[in-house]
């Protein structure tokens, strides 16, 4: 009975050790090079010192003006976001082509992202940087910005760029979102870039 509780014990350190040296780092900052990571982007200043900082990025094959349109029409009921969406879209598909309707993205404009919740924009930069923002207070509990860039390599590729700064809500909403939010963000910039792509 000791050995077992010991060897559960061990299992369960080992795996708190796993989760935070080389879980924890690869989900925060899936894709994303150190420079991107460091890199200062729009909307930064609006969250100080959220729990939750995550920077996840992809090289598409494609121009800013050619990525920039599946941006602007993401959303709840618009485009969706690419990503499972059973799960973020009610099981509506993702759309796989520019919706005119959704193009027209301006700053104060609310983009929903479930049938309760609401995020608006705060900044956007055509071609060049979207932030969108939860919460009226952003110094309250639960509030989180939404960046995303896009960053010439050259003529032909693009880095994408995304970062969540989140001021989560306890200790169990922050777990969550460290175990389980990057497999929805990685699928949806994976999204984008095949439709950019294809």
């Amino acid at each position: 009975m000791l050995r077992a509780a010991f060897v559960l014990v061990a299992v369960l350190v080992a795996l708190g050790v796993l989760f935070q040296l080389v879980y924890r780092p690869w989900q925060r900052n899936w894709g994303a090079t150190p420079a991107e990571v460091d890199r200062r982007m729009p909307g930064d200043q609006l969250v100080a010192t959220p729990p939750f900082v995550a920077t996840r990025a992809v090289t598409i094959r494609g121009r800013p003006e050619e990525i920039w349109p599946w941006i602007v029409q993401i959303g709840y009921s618009r485009a969706g976001f690419y990503s499972y969406d059973r799960l973020d879209h009610d099981g509506i598909p993702s759309a796989d082509r520019i919706l005119p309707q959704f193009q027209n993205l301006a700053v104060g404009d609310e983009v929903p992202l479930s049938n309760v919740a609401d995020a608006r924009v705060l900044e956007l930069e055509p071609e060049r940087f979207l932030v969108l923002a939860v919460g009226r207070d952003l110094d309250r509990r639960g509030a989180f910005t939404w960046a995303w860039g896009l960053y010439t390599i050259d003529e032909e590729r693009t880095r994408l760029v995304t970062r969540l700064r989140w001021r989560v809500g306890g200790a169990f909403s922050l777990a969550l979102l460290e175990a389980g939010e990057i497999w929805m963000m990685r699928k949806c910039l994976l999204g984008i870039k095949r439709r950019v792509e294809g």
